[in-house]
């Protein structure tokens, strides 16, 4: 068998938690419970309404002559907020640099 040495290592106790299915489950359930900040958040469902047949009706408008569109987070923004140009030249908004 192969051994990953990359991987991240486990503790035996650990492993024998998680081997089972019932481990398994209290494990995944400890972990949707929280956030990212470790904080217990409450589950969000989403509502069980069919949007297959609804359309999405946007008006698109073109990019101004006073606007770029920024290589790192691609939104469109007034030429004011140019921070830098690269070499390649994309251009990068003040917010990303």
């Amino acid at each position: 068998m192969a051994t990953d040495y990359d991987a991240p290592r486990r503790r035996a106790e650990d492993e024998l938690e998680t081997d089972s299915l019932e481990g398994l489950k209290a494990a995944e359930s400890v972990t949707n419970d929280m956030d990212d900040d470790g904080e217990i958040v409450d589950s969000f469902d989403i509502p069980s309404i069919d949007l297959t047949g609804e359309e999405l009706n946007v008006t698109v408008i073109p990019r101004r002559a006073d606007e770029f569109t920024c290589s790192s987070c691609f939104l469109v923004q007034r030429n004011n907020r140019i921070d830098h140009t690269e070499d390649d030249g994309s251009v990068i908004c003040k917010d990303c640099a």
